[in-house]
């Protein structure tokens, strides 16, 4: 399955595939998502790798160059065989393949400053922050819902700092 696929050793996550695992509403439609690396680039895990180093690898790669991902979608074709209750069940691409409808940018940066770091650590990620036509749709994701919003409201009480979106790209 995909999530098998995705635990698979690697050496930065600018340079990997990534999926959905769970549906969502494309309009009216059933979908998956899939985020594709663009570009050739393949870093090696060090021979003897730090409990940072793909922090390292990811702040080594935007130090020099923009990161770029292919945003996919595969549509639900066959209920039956790509069901919205089973998330461990493989959408099979050869049944319907994932078609590039958006290109991803990360620009070239540097995000190591205290700063950075601690406007990340404030970051509420759920997604939940969509629009109607796009929510997460199946009792995992109405699951994840809620567990997000606790996770979210535990961390901003105990950093004691409070829950807001960011407003722009400035820090």
């Amino acid at each position: 399955t995909n999530l098998l696929k995705s635990m698979v050793t690697f050496a930065n996550p600018l340079q990997i595939r990534y999926w959905s695992t769970t549906p969502y509403l494309f309009g009216v439609h059933a979908v998956k998502y899939s985020a594709i690396p663009q570009g050739e680039r393949s870093d090696r895990i060090p021979s003897n790798p730090d409990d940072n180093f793909l922090h390292q690898a990811m702040v080594k790669q935007l130090a020099t160059a923009d990161a770029y991902f292919d945003f996919t979608v595969q549509f639900q074709t066959n209920a039956g065989e790509m069901p919205i209750e089973d998330a461990g069940k493989e959408w099979k691409e050869s049944s319907s393949p994932f078609l590039k409808v958006a290109t991803i940018k990360i620009p070239q940066q540097s995000f190591t400053s205290t700063q950075h770091v601690e406007f990340g650590e404030n970051l509420s990620f759920t997604p939940w922050h969509c629009l109607p036509e796009h929510r997460p749709v199946g009792g995992i994701n109405r699951s994840r819902k809620l567990v997000y919003e606790t996770i979210s409201l535990f961390r901003h009480k105990y950093n004691n700092v409070a829950r807001q979106e960011p407003t722009s790209w400035e820090i």
